[in-house]
């Protein structure tokens, strides 16, 4: 009995929040560099915050059950009941806080997607859902600064469930698309290059590559690689290139040889590019893709709760703190300045 009440009172202790909480930022910091963008879907993690949860909901019991000992909530309103009633606000919004990551880090979900223009994707296939809900570009657009550089993305959606279209939306960075559970943010972009192998006596079926995919020459044992699409390319500035003004367009692609690497070249759209004795590629366009980041958060809600009772908690136990605290605190201010 007494060695499960001192386990009580170690797990309970505001000591091992704080090495929790310290414990917890060492981990991350390392995990990410180790796991990056996925180390906090580790057992590690999630085991990290449910302590953590844990030792926050028997800080905030033990609080309430001192309270209700002595008799404090029968006082009368007073600064020192206001303060200690923000402090109850201030821990139950951290314990809403983690209960809202611990639902993510075991529920919820975040993935990225592509789309082209005019194609319609079941986030079913990327995500965990009741029902299939299905994303539709409709179209896409760049903005482009002075110099050509791309200032802003924008994706016009269509939202499709059980075959009827629910929601038309043009999203753009930090202006997502919010239907249901589901949030899809503007995240990137991207070409798929449409390109062919040919040869003196036959052109070809045309396939559409994204960048990083191959090529298949038949009757070859060569692959070219697409690299980028660059609207206007300058040989001079080599791939560091941003510019999305139409100019001079290529294809940057890599030729390979049982995965050796035989060169690089810049190719125009429509020039038929010698891979190997009477064999060719063409590159006859591009088509513009979106990339978005489609996400499902069932803890956000805790998160949103917590967050407004901590600012509350944190407001209400400054601005009632004790007269004498204060001018303890301001000295010490004081003395440090």
């Amino acid at each position: 009995m007494v060695a499960a009440k001192e386990i009580y009172r170690i797990i309970s202790s505001m000591k091992t929040g704080l090495c929790l909480l310290v414990l917890i930022g060492l981990v991350s910091a390392v995990g990410s560099m180790v796991f990056p963008g996925g180390f906090f879907n580790t057992f590690v993690f999630k085991l990290l915050l449910l302590l953590l949860l844990l030792n926050m909901m028997l800080c905030t019991i033990n609080r309430v059950v001192f309270f209700k000992k002595s008799n404090f909530f029968k006082r009368k309103i007073g600064k020192g009941l206001i303060r200690q009633i923000g402090v109850l606000l201030l821990h139950s919004g951290i314990v809403l806080i983690l209960i809202g990551g611990v639902v993510y880090s075991f529920y919820g979900q975040s993935e990225q997607i592509e789309i082209l223009s005019g194609e319609t994707t079941n986030l079913a296939y990327a995500m965990v859902m009741d029902k299939p809900i299905s994303l539709k570009l409709n179209d896409f657009k760049i903005e482009t600064n002075h110099d050509g550089t791309p200032s802003q993305y924008y994706s016009d959606l269509s939202v499709i469930e059980g075959g009827k279209t629910q929601r038309k939306q043009v999203i753009s960075v930090n202006h997502p698309l919010k239907y249901k559970h589901i949030k899809a943010y503007q995240d990137s972009y991207g070409y798929a290059v449409r390109s062919r192998a040919v040869t003196n006596t036959d052109n070809g079926q045309e396939q559409l590559l994204y960048e990083g995919e191959s090529l298949t020459i038949p009757g070859s044992k060569r692959t070219v690689k697409i690299y980028r699409y660059f609207p206007d390319f300058d040989p001079t500035k080599g791939m560091a290139q941003n510019s999305m003004k139409q100019g001079d367009a290529r294809v940057v692609y890599s030729v390979y040889e049982n995965k050796k690497l035989l060169g690089v070249g810049a190719a125009k759209f429509g020039s038929k590019i010698e891979i190997d004795d009477h064999k060719y590629v063409v590159f006859d366009g591009v088509e513009p893709f979106t990339v978005l980041k489609v996400k499902s958060d069932p803890g956000l809600i805790f998160v949103l709760i917590g967050s407004l009772m901590f600012m509350l908690g944190v407001s209400m136990a400054l601005i009632y703190m004790p007269a004498r605290k204060k001018q303890n605190q301001l000295q010490q201010n004081t003395a440090v300045v």
